[in-house]
């Protein structure tokens, strides 16, 4: 909600334009608990039974995609993350993996059909890069409540991003990165600056894909400031004994887990300076509001990947939001399905 005033004084003339979201009647989930899986894409984890399996769940649009890609490998991680999704929404929901239906907001963002969010009450978000997919899932009670009265109350999105020494840091900064976080970015010690800049490029990722907006929405109007946040460790839980190869690569079962990060939207303000009924000089300078009922938060899976949640609607108060982390592997959650 826009709001506008003006202020006069000794012939200067001060715009001030606030855009930022009022959210004291913004509705709240009766839970508040996201549960976040962490699904390795190696495709040696795949055997043949199972990937048949999944392939069946699927309709022929989603066969179709995966098979366009060229690489074999591509081809399998393609089929996992949509066997991964059907399973684990399938451990949460009433429906059979073959039964769930999908759709897309105007920049593609999937959500459940309107019909199975109103059985289920299921949101949710994924990521995938290099290879690991997270899926993140969050249940809205359904106990003595009608079909029709159950809404979407949350704004959910995630990220995965995994760490690469060859990324041009400096020369992204100036295009997608607000001037805050650039000058706390640049502050650090040079050692220091390529990790903070895949966590804000995370952070950045989960907020748009929480809003649905894709890039219509700039990356440079918004922010987050890490100075507020607070370390702790979220244990990452397995339903399986975890595979060497796994614990092996790096992978922790207490994860670096840091909350409380301040999303910030930014705004710019024009103050106008009249020096004559012909000239006047204009100066513009950033305005910086706190986003309302955001909980962003910023973890480390292993040396290499970070991860990012972005949702609005399950802090109020001092009610906050709780994780689940758990790792799960391919065959074992399409076979727990049967």
């Amino acid at each position: 909600m826009p709001l506008c005033f003006f202020v006069a004084k000794e012939a200067t003339i001060t715009l001030l334009i606030i855009v930022f979201e009022i959210s004291l009647s913004s509705p709240i989930s009766e839970s508040s608990c996201v549960k976040l899986y962490f699904c390795p894409l190696s495709p040696a984890l795949m055997d043949s039974d199972i990937k048949a399996t999944i392939r069946s769940w699927l309709p022929q649009d989603e066969i179709d995609k995966v098979d366009r890609y060229i690489q074999q490998s591509a081809k399998t991680q393609g089929l996992m993350v949509r066997g991964y999704l059907r399973a684990l929404l399938s451990n949460h929901g009433q429906f059979q993996p073959d039964e769930w239906q999908f759709e897309y907001g105007d920049k593609g963002k999937p959500r459940l059909t309107a019909a199975q969010y109103e059985r289920s009450g299921i949101d949710f978000n994924l990521s995938h890069s290099g290879d690991w997919l997270l899926l993140a899932i969050h249940q809205q009670p359904l106990l003595n409540k009608a079909p029709s009265t159950v809404e979407p109350t949350i704004e959910l999105g995630v990220d995965i991003e995994r760490c690469r020494k060859s990324t041009n840091i400096h020369s992204i900064l100036n295009h997608y990165f607000s001037k805050p976080e650039t000058a706390a970015l640049l502050a650090l010690p040079s050692e220091l600056q390529r990790d903070r800049f895949f966590d804000l490029w995370a952070l950045k990722e989960s907020y748009i894909k929480a809003k649905g907006l894709g890039l219509a929405l700039s990356l440079k109007s918004f922010g987050f400031d890490l100075t507020t946040m607070e370390q702790s460790l979220l244990t990452l839980k397995s339903s399986e004994q975890l595979q060497p190869e796994l614990l092996s690569c790096g992978l922790m079962q207490q994860m670096v887990f840091k909350q409380g990060v301040s999303l910030q939207l930014f705004d710019k303000v024009e103050t106008v300076d009249v020096k004559s009924d012909v000239t006047n000089d204009v100066t513009t300078e950033l305005l910086v509001v706190e986003a309302a009922h955001w909980d962003c938060v910023l973890g480390h899976l292993d040396k290499d990947y970070r991860f990012t949640i972005s949702v609005r609607g399950l802090s109020y108060q001092d009610k906050s939001v709780e994780y689940d982390a758990e790792v799960v592997i391919i065959n074992a959650v399409v076979q727990s399905t049967s």
